[in-house]
């Protein structure tokens, strides 16, 4: 009697194990692609856009993080459209710059998230760069940001955190298009340490010939 009972069991375990292997009904497929996409705004609506594109002064971008179960953006980010002058309003203008309005939305914990993950609050900030800054470079100035070198973003603030790889994108282009401070400093610091070795070599050969 047990071991018939027993082998019932099993038997109902087994035909019951793929309900337990596939995911709950309406969780997310930890299976399914998810991927981050850019957007820009026409005033009206999202519209995909290319991030290694310049954006210009006054524009409005986002960056959306969701599942895309056929490889494409599936998603814009959500929530209002902004305008500009309500994110960018107060943010002074300066010579040789561009304000960009820019939203960044993580997705949905329901649909959008790796299971066990829950996204961060979205985030729309003003964002002030050189001319000529691309989105992904207004991106990079406003989070901390991972991608490939083909400019596919894995992460933004560490979001996904099971996304690997990847390094920090390029940063802003300097204003002036000529080169970076840091740059300037470090060709004058070498010039410096050069001009000090002439100096020190022509002393000792003196001292050589005394």
């Amino acid at each position: 009697m047990l071991r018939a009972l027993g082998l019932a069991c099993a038997a109902a375990l087994l035909v019951s194990a793929p309900a337990f292997a596939d995911p709950a009904p309406g969780a997310p497929d930890p299976n399914a692609a998810r991927l981050w996409s850019y957007w820009q705004s026409d005033g009206t609506a999202w519209l995909s856009g290319q991030a290694d594109a310049a954006v210009r002064d006054g524009s409005v971008i986002g960056w959306r993080f969701a599942a895309a179960p056929d490889g494409s953006a599936a998603e814009s980010p959500g929530g209002e459209l902004p305008a500009f002058d309500q994110v960018c309003g107060k943010e002074p203008a300066a010579s040789g710059h561009q304000r960009v309005a820019l939203v960044i939305d993580f997705g949905d914990t329901g649909t959008d998230a790796y299971p066990g993950e829950r996204p961060p609050a979205p985030v729309t900030t003003c964002v002030a760069g050189a001319e000529g800054a691309t989105g992904m470079q207004a991106l990079v100035l406003a989070a901390r940001v991972r991608a490939e070198s083909s400019g596919t973003v894995l992460a933004v603030n560490d979001y996904p955190a099971r996304a690997k790889g990847g390094a920090a994108p390029a940063p802003s282009p300097a204003q002036d298009g000529g080169p970076p401070v840091l740059w300037i400093a470090g060709g004058v610091a070498a010039v410096a340490i050069v001009g000090g070795g002439v100096l020190v070599a022509r002393r000792s050969r003196g001292r050589a010939t005394l």
